[in-house]
């Protein structure tokens, strides 16, 4: 008999294999079944939070939502406001402005019929035109004094001559104007270049240094 351990005659036993390698163990399918159990318990459970998440966003979205749309409502009626009051102001800004460019205006012609020592220009101020450059402003109230003056040498003319103004039938001829309002309207009356016309405009001036001088 021979000492080789190997029989040549000896059958495989089971869980060997050729070779002397041996058979893989039977899988536990319990312990997976179990384990897959417990990991669908689990995403079943983050399921569920991720949409009471879900749910409590899209609530939140929906506040946000009707907060904006009450937002912009609110700022639209604002803007308008704001535009009408604005509007206004600037109307009221516009108004003043005109109001304080008149009133400068009357006062820097009230200055220079004193610097001019004229101040009988004062009566007919309205009737100087505005102008905002003193030099201007100098220039046309001289040419009215200067004017004033012309009438007043042309009627001293005519009194040292002699000449008297013409008196209409009746003795005393028609009643002369007693106030500047009138006096505007009987010369205004009267056609332009006409002598009926520059000698109204001559007793106008006469009416106005009499009462100066009351």
């Amino acid at each position: 008999m021979s000492d080789n351990p190997q029989n040549p005659g000896q059958q495989e036993t089971p869980g060997q294999q050729s070779g002397g390698t041996p058979a893989p163990a039977p899988e536990n399918w319990e312990a997976r079944y179990k384990g897959a159990v417990r990991k669908i318990e689990e995403l079943t459970l983050a399921n569920r939070g991720l949409n009471d998440q879900l749910a409590a966003k899209s609530s939140e979205t929906e506040q946000l939502k009707v907060q904006l749309s009450t937002k912009d409502v609110e700022k639209t009626v604002a803007v308008s406001e704001r535009d009408t009051k604005l509007e206004q102001f600037i109307k009221e800004s516009a108004a003043m402005q005109s109001q304080l460019k008149e009133l400068n205006a009357f006062q820097a012609k009230v200055k220079m019929a004193q610097e001019l020592g004229r101040p009988e220009l004062i009566k007919i101020i309205d009737r100087i035109p505005a102008v905002e450059d003193p030099a201007v402003l100098k220039g046309i109230m001289e040419d009215f004094t200067r004017f004033a003056d012309d009438l007043v040498k042309e009627r001293e003319k005519q009194i040292f001559s002699g000449i008297t103004p013409p008196v209409g039938p009746g003795g005393g001829g028609p009643q002369k104007p007693t106030s500047n309002a009138s006096w505007e309207k009987h010369i205004n009356s009267l056609p332009l270049g006409s002598q009926e016309r520059a000698q109204a405009m001559d007793d106008y001036y006469t009416f106005l240094e009499n009462k100066n001088k009351q």
